[in-house]
């Protein structure tokens, strides 16, 4: 089995976003499912391991003297059993299991993930086409929707125009996958 680096590199060019969004969007959906399952306090990050192509988690506690919060804080003594280069007012990552989350963990994760890649689509698609107002795009009519025409402008899944009947030229019917060009309007998110 491949590295989840790996399939992340896959999502992001098959979506035609940048690795590290998607990569960030794992991050943050690692992060939020890890809360969700130990219910404590503690601070999380999650890492790409470059060895190995995972992603680890880990519990961040800063190194102090007298402990008032030992959900984010522990003694010198005891981060020295973690990391033995463990100083004063430093910060000690505490590796995490991933191996426990579960289910229901993972279902948030994925959602997380899905919510952070079609945002990032969006945010793509308006970039690519913000900038080409008033230029002819070709095009393909999806669906028909009443008198108005759903158009598929091909860059990518979600790259759907909508084209009014009052801006139709020609009062000749069009059908779905007819091919067509409009001129590029101000795109919206």
């Amino acid at each position: 089995m491949g590295s989840i680096y790996q399939s992340i590199e896959l999502l992001s060019k098959e979506k035609g976003i940048e690795t590290q969004i998607v990569l960030d969007a794992v991050k943050d959906a690692l992060l939020m499912a890890a809360k969700k399952h130990y219910r404590t306090n503690e601070n999380y990050i999650a890492e790409l391991n470059e060895k190995t192509g995972s992603i680890d988690l880990f519990a961040v506690k800063k190194v102090v003297e007298a402990v008032e919060n030992p959900a984010v804080e522990m003694t010198l003594q005891e981060a020295r059993r973690v990391d033995p280069a463990a100083e004063m007012e430093s910060e000690v990552r505490i590796p995490k299991s991933t191996d426990l989350l579960g289910r229901i963990s993972a279902q948030t994760a994925k959602q997380v993930i899905f919510q952070k890649v079609r945002e990032a689509e969006r945010e793509t698609i308006y970039q690519e086409y913000s900038g080409r107002v008033g230029e002819l795009v070709n095009c393909t009519v999806k669906r028909i929707e009443g008198s108005d025409l759903v158009l598929d402008l091909g860059a990518q899944p979600l790259a759907n125009a909508l084209l009014a009947k009052s801006e139709l030229g020609a009062p000749e019917p069009r059908y779905p996958l007819e091919l067509c060009r409009c001129v590029a309007c101000e795109p919206a998110l």
